[in-house]
């Protein structure tokens, strides 16, 4: 379930491409040039068309999952009663996502994957944002098998789940690096964040990362906007980079997942 050798390897998940050209360049950069190895694609947001063509024009640099949307902007069916207003737009609430039907859940997670194959590219894993519910845990878990695809175990319950489903997944995910609720994103934090689980001897690690340039669909659509360019600003720093070929650590990407 785990990965091919002892050192340990790091899937530095970049969520939300698509959001935004911001967020992709952003994203983009951290790829190039920062300790980014992985990212995962809006289907239902405003960038998702120049996602599409950044992935066209770098298809050996960019390894991208699909990153499943509940709570922001538009379902992609237009006909969902418990999931969306009566516009279709998403509620922006966990708990209405929780309490949702379980086959909409499936129908819409179903209608984004369908968009993501209808470009020609195939997403090399699942994840979900801002939260995942037991609903859309099982939901995933259901592409996942149709698609072989692995998924984002998001806590230790998730972790036994995919394994009694018997879907790969990454395991020991990290979402410490976010500046809200007195968390940081400063090198300090993500060196100690390295450190400590290079301590406690994990051989495999996936952070759940948000880097971005900072435009104007992020400023108006999401209240975690400025301190992306905060964590890009970290992705992108030697000092990082640095200590990660001193201690052996390998930046991986789903795709390594046995």
């Amino acid at each position: 379930m785990l990965f091919r050798s002892c050192i340990m390897k790091v899937i530095m998940n970049a969520d939300d491409f698509g959001f935004s050209k911001g967020a992709n360049l952003g994203i983009l950069e951290g790829f190039q040039n920062g300790i980014i190895s992985s990212t995962s694609l809006m289907v239902n947001m405003p960038g998702f068309a120049h996602a599409i063509s950044l992935m066209e024009k770098y298809p050996d640099r960019l390894h991208v999952g699909i990153h499943l949307v509940t709570t922001v902007e538009y379902a992609i069916c237009k006909d969902l009663k418990t999931l969306t207003d009566e516009t279709g737009h998403f509620y922006h609430d966990s708990k209405k996502v929780a309490n949702c039907d379980p086959n909409e859940i499936l129908r819409e997670y179903q209608a984004q994957m369908d968009r993501f194959l209808s470009t020609g590219q195939r997403p090399d894993h699942i994840d979900f944002h801002y939260c995942h519910t037991p609903v859309q845990v099982w939901a995933g878990i259901q592409l996942a098998k149709k698609y072989n695809l692995p998924m984002r175990a998001g806590n230790k319950d998730i972790e036994t789940l995919c394994e009694k489903e018997g879907v790969r997944y990454a395991p020991n995910h990290i979402s410490d690096f976010y500046n809200q609720d007195e968390r940081h994103t400063d090198v300090e934090t993500m060196l100690g964040l390295l450190k400590t689980n290079l301590e406690e001897g994990r051989s495999c690690i996936e952070f759940a990362v948000h880097p971005a340039y900072v435009d104007l669909p992020l400023l108006t659509l999401s209240s975690y906007n400025i301190q992306r360019a905060t964590e890009l600003a970290v992705l992108l720093d030697p000092a990082i980079m640095e200590y990660i070929r001193a201690n052996d650590i390998q930046l991986v990407s789903f795709n390594e997942i046995e």
